[in-house]
């Protein structure tokens, strides 16, 4: 019963860390692409969880897609620097998973290893299907980071979906079978 517990923790920390390193990785990126630091705030105690873009003296969240959009062309004015943006969370929280997992492995935490990739891979998938599509056809508009990367690019964003998932099943599996 002490693993099942342990597990469980293990899991509700690393659902806010996973999210944390996602807003981390918009962030970073955002600055690559030109959204100065001063007009960016990680937003992690509301929903969604965000990055803010300041307006003048407002701080607008994404929800209001519209004018978040319009404070972001004013940064961001090309389609590369916005998918540049938005695909960093994933990028950073991608990386991160990859690092974490193999450490585990690596000091023969291989239940940790996998369970922490089939989490990660059980939330892209909720978030995907239960969310971002759902919202995005109920607003007849992109909503989330993937309809948002997939209204700026198709194919790139087939591509970045698709490895997402596919980093993470293979992840699963190969933790869960390698026991050494």
């Amino acid at each position: 019963m002490t693993i099942f517990w342990q597990i469980l923790f293990a899991n509700i920390i690393l659902v806010f860390v996973l999210i944390g390193i996602h807003e981390v990785g918009h962030g970073v990126m955002g600055l690559i692409a030109g959204i100065p630091r001063r007009s960016m705030k990680i937003r992690l105690l509301t929903f969604p969880q965000q990055v803010v873009l300041r307006d003048e003296q407002d701080w607008v969240s994404v929800s209001n897609y519209d004018r978040y959009h319009s404070i972001l062309d004013k940064y961001v004015p090309t389609n590369k620097g916005k998918y540049l943006y938005v695909s960093g969370g994933f990028l950073f929280e991608t990386v991160f998973l990859v690092i974490f997992s193999l450490i585990l492995w690596r000091y023969s935490f291989w239940l940790y290893a996998s369970v922490s990739s089939g989490l990660s891979l059980m939330m892209f998938i909720i978030y995907l299907f239960a969310m971002d599509i759902p919202q995005s056809q109920s607003l007849k508009k992109p909503w989330g980071d993937t309809t948002i990367l997939f209204s700026l690019a198709k194919k790139p964003t087939i591509l970045v979906v698709s490895a997402m998932i596919l980093i993470r099943v293979v992840l699963t599996i190969l933790f869960l079978f390698e026991r050494t």
